[in-house]
């Protein structure tokens, strides 16, 4: 006879809705538990075509609820009952299907949080934020829900409304990354409704940007196509930025031709800007990267003549790699190249053309190599020495042919002008040609190899004295004699040096 009882058994005993019976709307936010009338049901076509079967389980954990209410308090239950009831109606007229058929085999619980977290903090007499509260009050909830372990269940539906917000926060915008590897269709255009109207202010933020890159690997073309069309006009200002630019990259990887030829126009109307720019350079090497090299020949062409000057920068050297690994022009390729082998030389000291000229030794062809052989002939042991330059030797003796590496190496040996190749114990103690001497070693052929080891074997006890003089002994004793030292190289094993 309790009269509660009697109130919660009238509650599980409700139907579903019946034509001409009223309902509430689903995406109406509950202040409290009092029900009010939105609209009535006047035809099944009202509701949703496809309408999921109730999963038994969900019923029958309900009326396990209902029966076990004695052994817990009645305001709590009663509280998870409408919420429960109203999550099972609200789950019958989503529009999205598609979610609402997971979590109907989810769990009881996923669906409470997921239609019906409004509806169970107002009953049990919990505070309903409002968004317009000072401080955001509702962002703050979501947080605090995000960051419980309880609500795993928690779905990106479930911050509709709140998406630029959250992904402001560092923790709002790693729930939005996560969750987006398994959202629905649904769930992903909602985020690209509500991202894309505050596209440009998110862009230049850090923690929006991560879901911007994430969200444009997802979801419809013409979703990320409008986002994108939102971008143009502000490429070059976002370019410049050091969260904006990852944000136009990301966009030069997924857009289509057409976005991609407008975004590189507006990054030319300032080309030189954009390479000489610590976050820019960025764009305009994924722009060379993404664009076919037909539809930027703007781009090639301008700068055409500037190879020396963008080769000797710390952004332009990587832009002008960038050029020579992309662009397919034969003329603008050959006048590219001619411009860095006409000064080859100052760009191989260089701090930053030093990898310019790395580059095309390692890529470019024979005829490449030849020409950057005879502009070195006579200064090899100088630029050996030179910390920049001696990389550049280091590949030419990986990379040049056999006969260009004889010449080189000839000009290494014969540097003294005497009897001996003494000369080369200086190199081999020294820090930056030590690494010459020891490319050089293996690619040396058998006249050359013997010069070496008469080297070294004269002047042993000098070399021992060095780290890098024992790293030389070392690696003449392994090409020798396997892995093994040798007694007979030096007259002593050379575990006694």
């Amino acid at each position: 006879d309790d009269p509660k009882s009697e109130e919660e058994s009238t509650v599980h005993n409700q139907k579903l809705p019946q034509i001409g019976d009223t309902y509430i709307d689903p995406f109406q936010p509950m202040n409290s538990c009092a029900f009010t009338t939105n609209s009535v049901v006047k035809d099944y076509t009202e509701l949703p075509s496809q309408i999921p079967l109730l999963n038994m389980d969900v019923v029958e954990d309900l009326h396990a609820q209902s029966s076990s209410s004695s052994s817990r308090s009645v305001p709590s239950n009663f509280a998870n009952l409408m919420a429960m009831q109203e999550a099972c109606l609200r789950a019958l007229i989503d529009p999205d299907q598609e979610l609402s058929c997971k979590l109907w085999r989810q769990s009881p619980e996923a669906l409470k949080n997921h239609y019906a977290l409004d509806v169970d903090m107002a009953c049990s007499g919990g505070h309903v934020p409002n968004i317009n509260a000072p401080g955001n009050s509702q962002v703050n909830s979501l947080l605090q829900l995000i960051k419980n372990p309880v609500n795993q269940s928690m779905r990106l539906i479930n911050v509709k409304g709140h998406v630029p917000a959250l992904s402001a926060d560092p923790i709002g915008s790693c729930f939005i990354r996560q969750k987006l590897d398994e959202a629905t269709t649904g769930e992903i255009v909602m985020l690209y409704k509500e991202i894309t109207p505050h596209i440009l202010t998110l862009a230049t933020d850090a923690f929006p940007t991560y879901v911007i890159q994430k969200l444009l690997e997802h979801g419809p073309a013409v979703y990320f196509r409008i986002l994108i069309a939102n971008l143009m006009g502000h490429v070059l200002h976002l370019s410049l930025h050091l969260y904006g630019c990852r944000v136009i990259q990301k966009a030069f990887e997924i857009s289509d031709i057409d976005q991609q030829i407008k975004m590189a126009t507006e990054l030319d109307s300032n080309l030189f800007k954009c390479i000489c720019d610590q976050h820019a350079n960025h764009a305009v090497q994924k722009c060379m990267e993404c664009v076919q090299p037909q539809y930027i020949q703007f781009i090639y062409r301008r700068l055409c003549g500037k190879a020396k000057m963008l080769s000797t920068h710390p952004f332009g050297c990587h832009v002008v790699q960038k050029i020579l690994e992309f662009c397919k022009d034969p003329q603008i390729m050959d006048m590219f190249i001619t411009e860095i082998l006409d000064c080859v030389k100052e760009l191989s000291v260089d701090p930053y053309g030093n990898y310019v000229v790395q580059y095309i030794v390692e890529h470019g062809g024979p005829r490449h190599r030849q020409i950057i052989m005879l502009k070195f002939a006579g200064s090899i042991v100088q630029m050996s020495h030179q910390k920049h330059s001696s990389k550049v030797i280091e590949k030419c003796l990986i990379y040049g042919s056999y006969h260009d590496c004889k010449l080189l190496i000839n000009e290494i040996l014969s540097a003294g002008g005497g009897q001996t190749a003494d000369h080369l114990v200086g190199m081999i103690i020294h820090q930056y040609a030590n690494c010459v001497v020891r490319q050089m070693i293996d690619v040396v052929n058998d006249w050359q190899f013997n010069v070496i080891m008469d080297v070294l074997r004269r002047n042993r006890d000098t070399l021992v004295m060095y780290a890098q003089g024992r790293q030389v002994i070392a690696q003449v004793e392994r090409l020798l004699n396997g892995m093994a030292p040798s007694p007979d190289f030096f007259g002593q094993t050379s575990s006694s040096s």
